[in-house]
């Protein structure tokens, strides 16, 4: 076999390998860009919805101690609102936040505030938790912050998220109106761990509740 019969075959040999492999990346390409078209388009029509709340159990732990409870969470363009019953051995107690601060009310009528709710949490509750985000995440969208990384399902859904050293995982979604939410998500940092499992969804005055 001459040498120039032996150049063709191997670069035939080379194509049948090369061939398939660009071809699934190309589609595994076009399916990651429809996947996220379907997330943004998703994201606009959960972000008109500027009213919504939640009734479900929330558990924190920092990897020595931890809690859970009931809790419902109301939230609007300018405020939000979460009570918590029994939960983390604290009896009743309310976190507000609105543009001009946050106020935390506890069972024994002890009212604190602060600039922010995640300043609240940390100074009063001992929480490393950022509430503002998990505003977001609770919706299964990713917060207004730089993300690190995305995996979004065939449905354009967040199965994962990685955000501001945060891993965000989502459990089962559920259709609410024109838009899925999530029914559960952990979000974990080091040692603190948040887990929202949510029985009931409004959005926008539809409803829902989870069996």
């Amino acid at each position: 076999m001459n040498s120039r019969l032996q150049a063709a075959l191997l670069f035939s040999l080379v194509l049948l390998f090369i061939l398939p492999a660009c071809s699934t990346t190309q589609q595994q390409e076009v399916d990651q860009a429809q996947r996220l078209q379907l997330y943004e388009l998703k994201s606009d029509r959960v972000k008109t919805q500027v009213y919504w709340s939640l009734s479900g159990k929330l558990a924190i732990s920092n990897g020595k101690e931890g809690g859970s409870g009931k809790f419902n969470w109301h939230s609007g363009p300018d405020f939000n609102r979460m009570d918590f019953h029994g939960a983390m051995g604290r009896g009743a107690w309310r976190l507000e936040a609105d543009g001009q601060g946050a106020r935390l009310e506890l069972a024994d009528g002890t009212i604190n505030h602060a600039r922010s709710v995640n300043l609240l949490v940390h100074s009063q509750l001992g929480w490393e938790i950022p509430v503002d985000s998990l505003s977001w995440w609770v919706r299964g969208l990713a917060a207004p912050a730089d993300i690190e990384q995305r995996e979004i399902d065939g449905q354009g859904n967040l199965n994962r998220l990685v955000q501001d050293g945060w891993t965000i995982e989502f459990g089962s979604y559920r259709s609410f109106g024109d838009v899925d939410l999530p029914l559960k998500l952990t979000a974990q940092q080091a040692d603190w761990k948040v887990k929202l499992v949510v029985r009931d969804w409004e959005m926008a005055g539809v409803t829902q509740a989870d069996d």
